[in-house]
């Protein structure tokens, strides 16, 4: 079959016939893309700008405790702040759900309110290369709110903003507080264990007194000064020992020299006391007053002088048998006598002497032990010092910070824009949901105008019937109107009239009640024309 070709007068033909088809899916579609557009409810959103300002005291010389990101801190803010609790208290306050809020679940009221809140950041810099550090800055963040009723917004998006202003505050505060108090705690510990240390290390000191290292030397020097007091006791033990070993042979020779008849020769009491003065001043030489030989000596001579005093000449009785005394052997007695006890005295002083040097080398020996157990309380201590100074300077840049928290001359947040009465609404803009529904209508009119001739098979005209059968027809008669065609027409455009009628009217009401006051828009309406 031979495809049909139209011409431009076939077009004007179908375009002619179809004028209804086309003309009121047109009006009805853009009468509803006109309600549609003036019924959706008008949305208006305030926002406020804040600022997140950097550190106003140079870093080099107070550090700040808080050292997370700007945009962590803004999330996690924003999550102390969006709190079920602070969400509900809003939204009772200012009524973000009208009256449907009376009736509404809690779940619902907080989904709703937290749908109308956006938290934007603004930042500048960034690294496209994902494998490096993100080096975005976060410069300032909007707090916004989006509300049908524009006094709402602005006065929810202020509060919005004020929480965020004040629990960074806080929040900053708290942080730096909390690392002040850790920190001190942590001094405090370190202080006590310190003070537990000096105590060991006193007690160690006071438990070793005579072996700590400081007195190594003290005790060298003194264990050489008492090896060489006891080489001097052995060689005067040992000369003592030859000098009474002389004696002693001296005595023996003495004794063994002495004549039978000088053995009973008779000395006057005289001759005796001279002889005992004689041993008296040699013993006083070597012996104290307190010495038992001394006083021995003196008593034979006290009663001596006695005697020689009652006899008066000092000669001795006549028939007496004087006692044999030999005035050699007594000073040679007298002096064995003196060396034993020098000897034994001697002894004496060398079994304390080896004491001492016994306990002095104990000393010495005990030195490295006691060195080793010093140093290893030193080298705790030591340590512990280190960490506390540490501490001691870490509390101290806390507290100026946590200072500097307080001032708030660290990074803070400031309020750049705060948020305004918005004017006129985000949403929806009807402008352009009108110019949208007027392509679909013309689009959809002329579909269903190609729709409609595609289903029609019928013959228009003596053209198309020639075309169909090849051959023109001899004749045509063209269609004749009569009075009910002529009725039937005008019913049709009253009928369109009176739809327009109304829908103007339905626009005019839906305006007036969910756009603006009728009188609104004429005023608007002249001001636009320049006739006001």
């Amino acid at each position: 079959m031979e495809e049909e070709v139209k011409t431009i007068g076939d077009y004007w033909l179908i375009a002619k016939r179809r004028k209804y088809l086309f003309v009121i899916p047109f009006v009805l579609l853009m009468a509803v893309t006109v309600v549609i557009a003036l019924v959706l409810p008008a949305v208006y959103r305030s926002e406020g700008v804040i600022l997140v300002e950097s550190q106003q005291i140079p870093s080099d010389l107070i550090r700040s405790t808080v050292t997370s990101y700007a945009e962590e801190r803004i999330q996690v803010i924003k999550q102390r702040v969006m709190t079920r609790d602070n969400l509900l208290e809003i939204a009772k306050k200012y009524k973000t759900m009208g009256v449907k809020g009376k009736s509404s679940l809690v779940t619902e009221i907080v989904e709703d309110i937290e749908s109308r809140i956006s938290i934007e950041l603004v930042s500048v810099g960034g690294n496209k290369d994902r494998r490096k550090k993100n080096t975005t800055q976060t410069l300032a963040f909007t707090v916004a709110f989006e509300h049908e009723i524009p006094t709402v917004a602005q006065q929810v998006s202020n509060a919005l903003v004020t929480l965020f202003l004040d629990e960074n505050l806080k929040a900053r505060t708290e942080r730096a507080t909390e690392t002040t108090d850790f920190i001190t705690k942590e001094a405090d510990k370190l202080k006590a264990e310190i003070e537990a240390i000096e105590d060991q290390i006193a007690e160690y000191k006071e438990q070793n007194k005579d072996s700590l290292p400081e007195h190594l030397d003290l005790n060298m020097k003194a264990l050489e000064r008492a090896q060489l007091a006891l080489s001097e006791i052995d060689r005067e033990i040992k000369s003592q020992r030859e000098q009474r070993t002389y004696l002693d042979v001296e005595l023996t020779s003495q004794k063994s020299m002495m004549p039978s008849v000088q053995a009973n020769e008779v000395l006057t009491p005289a001759q005796k006391l001279i002889l005992l003065k004689e041993n008296y001043s040699q013993l006083s030489a070597v012996y104290g007053p307190a010495h038992p030989d001394i006083k021995k000596v003196k008593r034979e001579i006290s009663i001596l002088e006695d005697e020689v005093g009652k006899s008066g000449d000092g000669t001795p009785e006549s028939g007496a048998v004087v006692e044999e005394v030999n005035p050699t052997i007594m000073l040679l007695e007298a002096r064995i006598a003196a060396s034993n006890s020098n000897i034994a005295s001697l002894n004496a002083l060398k079994i304390k002497q080896l004491k001492k040097l016994e306990m002095l080398e104990e000393r010495v020996i005990k030195t490295p032990q006691v060195e080793r157990g010093f140093k290893a309380l030193g080298r705790d201590y030591e340590n512990l010092q280190k960490k506390y100074a540490g501490l001691r300077t870490k509390q101290t840049e806390a507290q100026l910070s946590q200072s500097m928290e307080e001032q708030s001359k660290a990074e803070r947040f400031s309020l750049l824009e705060p948020p305004v009465l918005p004017e006129k609404p985000i949403r929806p803009d009807r402008a352009k949901i009108i110019l949208l529904g007027f392509f679909l209508s013309v689009g959809g009119a002329f579909g269903l105008v190609l729709l409609a001739e595609g289903v029609d098979h019928s013959i228009r005209g003596s053209r198309h019937l020639a075309r169909i059968v090849k051959e023109m027809p001899l004749v045509s008669i063209p269609y004749i109107i009569n009075q009910k065609d002529i009725n039937r027409r005008r019913r049709i455009r009253l009928y369109i009239l009176l739809a327009i009628v109304l829908l103007i009217a339905a626009a005019l009401v839906l305006g007036h009640f969910y756009y603006k006051p009728l009188d609104m828009i004429w005023y608007k309406l002249l001001r636009l024309s320049g006739l006001q």
